[in-house]
């Protein structure tokens, strides 16, 4: 279906068998859903009735809100992380609260370089958990309750790129300038 699309990428997104459609006001979107349904009659696909969401200003969508240009994370997200206990002594249940953190982690900048000490004690014969390890945990459950939105990219405003490197590891953060106002679009770091 990506192939389907491709050509449709400034106003559809695609992920396996889910399909958004986006635009800017509402005679664009009779427009660009106009060109959507061609698109599926022509290759002879189907559109599930229970699935089909039109013109709407907030969706979910693969794990995200998105409202007006800003997209968060969805709360059950954030509820699964709290689940946790502060001290996470079984490797399995450590490899799980770091696995759900993917779903946060472009939003919440140094992220890797805060979790590598958890990340350290999944090595084979790790040093025992301590005080830091919970304190890590606990600060990061703070954090992914007041994570920042992320704004999609305006190609028509100023963008602003922040870097920071060290021998340890690197992060960046991209951000458009709009209102007066810096909106940040992405985070990455690396340990």
């Amino acid at each position: 279906m990506n192939d389907i699309f491709n050509p449709y990428s400034n106003f559809c997104i695609v992920y396996i068998d889910d399909v958004l459609v986006f635009s800017n006001s509402i005679d664009q979107h009779f427009k660009h859903l106009e060109i959507f349904f061609k698109v599926i009659k022509r290759n002879g696909l189907a559109i599930s009735k229970t699935k089909i969401y039109l013109f709407q200003t907030k969706i979910k969508f693969l794990g995200h809100t998105i409202f007006q240009g800003a997209i968060r994370p969805i709360c059950r997200v954030i509820e699964f992380t709290d689940k946790f206990p502060n001290q996470i002594l079984d490797k399995t249940q450590l490899q799980r609260f770091l696995g759900c953190l993917n779903y946060v982690a472009d939003f919440f900048p140094q992220l890797s370089n805060i979790t590598k000490p958890l990340h350290e004690r999944l090595k084979k014969s790790p040093s025992p958990w301590t005080d830091v390890h919970t304190n890590i945990v606990r600060q990061i459950k703070h954090q992914v309750k007041v994570l920042p939105c992320l704004y999609l990219p305006n190609p028509s405003l100023l963008k602003i790129v922040e870097t920071d490197a060290s021998n340890i590891g690197y992060g960046g953060v991209l951000k458009q300038h709009m209102h007066n106002v810096e909106n940040c679009i992405a985070f990455t770091s690396k340990h």
